[in-house]
């Protein structure tokens, strides 16, 4: 929302790629209120890849994201995004969605944004407390795990057709991949990278912020808590039990810590629920894999 801030950030940034030989990629996510053409002919130069915030059909959109007034934003950013996205060619962003409870036929809004143009597609299950009215239930399960189904059969569909698009869940690279340290140990979150508030406290990731015993410090202290910054290096796929007989370890690196953290109170826990959806994933990737096979 403070867009002055952003651009200072880039500059700064700049300002040390030659000093350091370093070159800097950022990502920008924004749910589209505010975007406008200043902004998208800046993010077209600065930034690698844009996310933008779109939960699929209007009539879901507009059930979460709303405005002070309380109405749904879909018939504004809509446009926007189109816009964006046209303008990048088609590459350099991804349309973010989440689903929930309200909607386990998530396949639909990802099909509609598919009809509406967008190539580049993500859709993440919702990680919520039990006792809110749009978390995931049990009896949610397999009926989210045949929408991936559908979702990746539909997919190899399109792409016969000469109109298919990217999911983000369903890239899998089967030759190559990520290299072993980061099938191990996944996001890099509290060790390799932190988020910072804009009061300047660092925390493990974004995920995080607000809870005092994962604050790591302040930037303008200078100082890191390096046993919570050991804590997160040592979390990884063999420091979890659960993992150790999981035939997708070293694709999902042991799940996310946060999601570990809320739902088992440690970040070496599982998010069991998360693991299902994954597995599930996976099994619809390689799916893919094959069917590209025999194309």
């Amino acid at each position: 929302m403070n867009w002055d801030v952003v651009k200072q950030l880039v500059a700064y940034a700049r300002g040390l790629e030659k000093t350091h030989d370093k070159h800097f990629r950022f990502t920008l996510t924004t749910n589209g209120v505010l975007l406008d053409d200043e902004i998208i002919e800046y993010a077209n130069k600065e930034f690698y890849n844009v996310v933008l915030s779109l939960d699929g059909r209007k009539e879901i959109h507009d059930k979460r994201r709303v405005d002070y007034s309380g109405g749904g934003s879909y018939d504004l950013i809509v446009p926007k995004f189109k816009k964006l996205a046209e303008s990048r060619g088609q590459k350099g962003y991804y349309m973010r969605g989440t689903f929930t409870h309200d909607n386990t036929d998530f396949t639909k809004d990802i099909f509609h944004m598919a009809d509406l143009g967008f190539t580049q597609l993500s859709m993440e299950p919702v990680v919520s407390p039990e006792d809110t009215p749009y978390a995931l239930t049990d009896d949610d399960l397999p009926i989210l795990k045949e929408q991936y189904e559908i979702l990746a059969k539909e997919m190899i569909r399109r792409e016969k057709e000469g109109h298919g698009f990217t999911f983000y869940h369903y890239m899998l690279d089967l030759s190559h991949g990520p290299c072993i340290y980061k099938r191990i140990a996944g996001c890099g979150s509290g060790s390799e990278y932190f988020a910072v508030t804009p009061t300047g406290d660092i925390y493990p990731c974004h995920q995080f912020v607000g809870d005092d015993k994962y604050k790591m410090g302040n930037v303008f202290d200078g100082a890191i808590d390096e046993d919570i910054r050991s804590a997160f290096r040592n979390s990884n796929v063999y420091s979890k039990a659960e993992c150790d007989d999981c035939w997708a370890k070293l694709y999902c690196s042991g799940g996310c810590a946060a999601n570990a953290y809320h739902a088992e109170g440690d970040i070496n826990g599982v998010y069991k629920y998360g693991c299902e959806l994954f597995k599930k994933r996976i099994e619809c990737a390689i799916m893919i894999k094959a069917a590209e096979a025999d194309l």
